[in-house]
């Protein structure tokens, strides 16, 4: 049926008043929908602002740690399996820390393996907490930035302790 018919044959419906208290429940239901609205509109603000400035502080920490070179840093964002690179490289700075406790015999030795240990643990637990909905590149950023802050914080540690400062 098309809807000049439609409005021909029920004409006469058109013309009627609507029951009584119909603009008022009509007013209600609207209000309750504006709410519903307004909160979901606001909890998406605020969810798109949370990522945006995750996505943000990883972009703008990007540059690598003086400790750190440059290429070592790139190569592992680019490589294809970056967690397990940087994870390679955590370890490689793990295993000097180790030779170089062995060599000495304090308190300040095994505090440090046990920060150590503590920083290679850590890499594991962020990539469960990421939303699902990031868009992956905005994944790799964080988790770049997450897992060179580990591996600079081992070099840092592993320079302070060689250099006896611990």
């Amino acid at each position: 049926m098309k809807i000049e018919q439609f409005i021909k044959h029920n004409l006469p419906a058109f013309d009627e008043e609507p029951a009584s208290g119909h603009y008022e429940r009509w007013q209600a239901k609207r209000g309750k929908q504006r709410r519903r609205t307004k909160i979901f509109l606001i909890s998406r603000i605020a969810a798109a602002a949370c990522i945006t400035a995750v996505i943000t502080i990883t972009v703008f920490s990007y540059a690598p740690a003086p400790g750190m070179p440059e290429e070592t840093a790139l190569f592992c964002e680019d490589a294809p399996d970056m967690k397990n690179c940087y994870f390679d490289q955590m370890n490689a700075v793990a295993a000097q820390i180790r030779e170089i406790a062995e060599t000495r015999d304090s308190m300040d030795s095994q505090d440090v393996m046990i920060e150590m240990e503590n920083l290679l643990l850590a890499g594991d637990d962020l990539e469960p907490e990421l939303p699902e909905e990031l868009p992956e590149e905005a994944t790799k950023a964080i988790l770049a930035g997450y897992y060179r802050h580990h591996l600079e914080s081992l070099q840092s540690l592993a320079e302070q302790f060689k250099n006896s400062t611990i």
